[in-house]
């Protein structure tokens, strides 16, 4: 990527393993992921790059000195400062390291900060768990779980995170902060209790069935499990049969789903694709490659579908879609 700021005056020589350019695309906000780990975990090991990004005009950051080691950036403290917010970050952090994976917390939360995994409020839950799925793990997010899928995704050896309504039952958090709470899942009891790791003391806490399922259903019995190896794929999409839509959505479906067989279409012929009365990989050709007024019905009809369920997702997950010009 190409970069009007010559870092080369800051630094002559910014590091072995990281180009002036690399650095650049990081500051401007631009780096992938990895990108962005590997940039954050030479701050912590260089001096030099952590001077480097306390000078870049990019940002604007007081670096604090901490003896010849290096500098700490005031955001180090963040885990210090707001506990609160980091429950899902913790349990996360805490997985790779029961998994061996040599992996620094600050650059850690760095990394997700910079990908807004982690906001000043907390992780969205859909980003629980992007840490795992960044270090290879098979994840698996999944609303409407049931007390069955909890206990089958113990017995088969995964790690569980269930997000539950923040509640004074639970020792380790901060209900008056975030109504949400990330708990890391351990056992669950033959007596009719739940066990879960209080990430502060790192021991067993337990609470009641009967009140641990209470409080998952504060967030929709949201539950994300990760394991090393990938088992067998069993897609289980949002429950969203119960939504209804307003007539003007409902007529917005067509739109949608016209919309979609284009962007398909288009996708497919920048790929060198062309009509064909049958598919033919080999000769690259597809009989769907018509204008969506030529399809077939049950075409027709399957992308009606996906733009139907796409939109009851959105009120599912507690969104308005409202009109711009209500009288047109």
């Amino acid at each position: 990527m190409a970069t009007d700021r010559d870092l080369s005056k800051i630094s002559p020589d910014i590091s072995d393993n990281i180009s002036d350019e690399d650095l650049a695309v990081f500051l401007e906000g631009n780096a992938s992921p990895e990108e962005s780990e590997m940039i954050l975990q030479e701050i912590v090991r260089d001096p030099v790059i952590a001077e480097t990004v306390a000078l870049s005009p990019l940002i604007d950051l007081d670096i604090e000195p901490i003896g010849s080691d290096g500098f700490i950036l005031p955001m180090m403290s963040l885990a210090a400062a707001n506990p609160e917010n980091l429950c899902s970050f913790d349990c996360e952090l805490f997985i790779l390291h029961h998994l061996d994976y040599d992996v620094d917390s600050w650059t850690l939360l760095e990394t997700a900060k910079a990908n807004n995994w982690i906001k000043e409020s907390g992780t969205p839950l859909h980003h629980v768990g992007r840490l795992l799925e960044l270090k290879g793990l098979a994840v698996k997010r999944q609303y409407d779980s049931t007390f069955s899928d909890l206990s089958e995704a113990l017995s088969d050896n995964k790690y569980v995170i269930a997000i539950v309504t923040a509640d004074k039952a639970l020792p380790d958090c901060k209900e008056e902060v975030s109504p949400l709470h990330a708990l890391f899942i351990t056992t669950v009891e033959s007596d009719g209790f739940v066990s879960y790791l209080n990430m502060d003391t790192l021991t067993e806490e337990y609470i009641p069935e009967d009140k641990f399922k209470e409080l998952w259903k504060g967030s929709g019995n949201y539950m994300v499990t990760a394991c090393e190896t990938l088992d067998n794929y069993n897609p289980l999409p949002i429950n969203v049969e119960d939504i209804e839509l307003d007539e003007d959505l409902e007529e917005l479906t067509e739109a949608i789903a016209e919309n979609a067989h284009d962007t398909w279409a288009r996708a497919r012929m920048d790929e060198g694709w062309r009509f064909g009365p049958v598919r033919d990989d080999k000769k690259k050709e597809h009989p769907d490659l018509v204008p969506y007024s030529h399809l077939p019905e049950s075409e027709k009809e399957y992308d009606r579908i996906m733009a139907m369920n796409t939109l009851r997702l959105v009120r599912r997950l507690g969104f308005n879609i409202t009109k711009c010009n209500p009288h047109a």
